[in-house]
């Protein structure tokens, strides 16, 4: 998959390309033996050569179901070996798959449907279990009956695979009687769903889907299988309160390194939009030599050029029609929130925040209640010879993360393991727990004042009060914020900003939005933000109250520093 000049692939795909060879990497995968040289101490996983070949090579003897070929069985492209080779070749030290969870995002007519077809016709014979469930599932049966009826047909079409695999298939299921498991489409109506053990779950255009309740339902029913797998397949989506949303999200993040989720594997063909922080401008939507981009198998299939070409006509002449262009053929999503934080340099300040040595220091604090089902976020910052370092608590209830965990998409509990979450509550956050915190930070550190939303907050401000706590009230304004939000950007633009890499932190920095005012002036934009970012909400207000205490020399000081060494 060479694109040495960046003209065949986009952003998220070569991003793709890195996380690959940076995962090889980490497996210690010795290229002359075909397998990893590690043991569970030295890897988090390995790289097996023959896991990766053998799917490649079970589909290959796959029949074409639709269409005329030039060969009777399947050659696969390149864009969907990278995928298989991803999701089968990494394994976990027990032999089981290292993904859990797989996207494959792609314009229509990329045979994304077929592959989805394939990779869980290849599970549902060749990944060891009992009484296997595989389900296609979909927002409608007849969607959903698309990937199960492609499976259903090569197995009609092959005597040999359902000689090899005892394989029957039925109108409504295919039966494999070895292991007692069946393969069967099932539709949105999730209250109906309810007895399933799903061992692999195909889910085509989860765009489409318009609440989470069949993810849900699927998820919590799979929490009793070893090596579960969900593949969701899409092309883009008009937005929806649908769990899309989410997930693109969280893909991205994961391919630019912003969060950790060894399980996940994101594959997203796409022409690119401009993101100025990282140096990439956008692709013209009728720029034929972009749409490659997002139709990989353009390449070799002649037909799809000519089919996207007079859907542009029709997109240049009829503005009605440009937003199903961009979405359909383009794979570009049909409205997106541009990220305020410069990911690349904000990750280059990872510098450590000694704790013990900043207690001789004066702090400020931030104290964020948005949510009491989410994050709630107390952080302090200093300023040390013009940089600031940062530390907080981030608080979330039990509920929370148990629901965090089934979605399988944000790492709640490993952040609770690791310390870097407290679990707080069952239901709602226990405020009493953050009490606590800030009793025992007011007692460790040399906080000056605390900034507070008052939304939320005026049970837990008296009680702090009563313990002459320094509060202070931060107006959720662009006027409050935006000095706040100007030093923090000088700060870690220029590398004056030390967080320790944070994982929370990090992930609320990738999900703030802002929006701007009449004046000119920024603050944070909790509605349009794709994700939680109370933790970031916090630090501004740390610094904006450190902003109005401190002596305005010190503060104008601050942002004239030079980086420090």
């Amino acid at each position: 998959m060479a694109d040495k000049k960046g003209k065949r692939f986009g952003r998220w795909v070569r991003l793709a390309a890195e996380r690959f060879l940076n995962d090889l990497k980490r497996a210690r995968y010795d290229h002359a033996k075909g397998t990893s040289k590690a043991t569970p101490k030295n890897a988090p996983f390995m790289f097996d050569a023959w896991h990766a070949w053998d799917p490649c090579d079970f589909i290959e003897k796959l029949p074409h179901v639709e269409g005329e070929w030039d060969t009777p069985t399947v050659v696969m492209h390149e864009s969907h070996i990278f995928f298989v080779v991803n999701l089968f070749g990494f394994r976990n030290h027990d032999g089981t798959r290292r993904f859990s969870t797989a996207l494959f995002a792609v314009a229509r007519k990329n045979a994304k449907s077929f592959l989805c077809s394939a990779v869980l016709l290849y599970c549902f014979c060749c990944e060891a279990g009992n009484g296997p469930q595989v389900i296609s599932a979909a927002t409608t049966g007849s969607q959903a009956r698309i990937v199960f009826n492609v499976a259903k047909r090569m197995v009609e079409l092959v005597s040999d695979l359902r000689e090899a695999f005892t394989l029957e298939p039925f109108t409504n299921a295919i039966a494999r009687y070895e292991v007692g498991g069946t393969f069967k489409p099932i539709n949105a109506k999730a209250s109906t769903q309810d007895g399933l053990n799903p061992s692999h779950c195909g889910i085509d255009e989860i765009h489409a889907h318009k609440n989470h309740d069949l993810l849900n339902v699927l998820k919590s029913a799979a929490g009793a299988r070893k090596n579960v797998l969900f593949v969701y397949t899409t092309t883009e989506g008009y937005t929806n309160p649908g769990p899309w949303g989410e997930i693109r999200h969280f893909a991205k993040q994961v391919l630019q390194g912003v969060v950790e989720a060894d399980h996940f594997l994101a594959v997203y063909f796409a022409l690119d939009d401009e993101d100025k922080t990282a140096g990439i401008e956008a692709d013209g939507d009728f720029d034929e030599t972009k749409w490659i981009k997002a139709n990989p198998l353009m390449e070799v299939n002649p037909l799809l050029m000519k089919e996207i070409r007079k859907e542009a006509v029709e997109a240049k002449a009829m503005p009605g029609r440009h937003a199903e262009f961009k979405i359909k053929r383009l794979n570009r999503p049909s409205a997106a929130a541009g990220g305020w934080i410069n990911l690349v340099k904000w990750k280059a300040c990872k510098g450590a925040v000694d704790l013990e040595w900043l207690r001789q220091f004066p702090c400020w604090g931030g104290l964020d209640l948005a949510s009491t089902r989410d994050l709630t976020s107390f952080r302090l910052v200093w300023n040390v010879n013009g940089v600031l370092y940062t530390h907080g608590w981030r608080f979330v209830p039990a509920a929370a993360v148990a629901g965090r965990t089934e979605r399988g998409l944000v790492p709640y509990q490993a952040w609770v393991e690791a310390g870097f979450l407290i679990e707080a509550g069952a239901e709602v956050t226990d405020y009493d727990a953050v009490q606590t915190c800030i009793l025992a930070a007011k007692e460790r550190f040399n906080i000056q004042m605390i900034g507070y939303d008052s939304w939320n907050a005026k049970q837990l401000v008296q009680k702090l009060q009563a313990e002459e706590v320094p509060l202070q009230e931060f107006i959720q304004g662009g006027k409050s914020y935006h000095p706040a939000m100007q030093a923090l950007e000088l700060a870690y633009v220029e590398g004056n900003l030390a967080h320790g890499s944070d994982p929370v932190l990090n992930w609320c920095a990738s999900n703030l939005v802002a929006r701007t005012d009449p004046n000119m002036n920024t603050a944070p934009d909790k509605k349009r933000a794709p994700e939680k970012i109370d933790d970031m909400v916090a630090l501004l207000m740390a610094i904006g109250v450190m902003q109005t205490v401190e002596p305005q020399e010190n503060i104008d000081n601050f942002l004239k520093a030079p980086i420090s060494a």
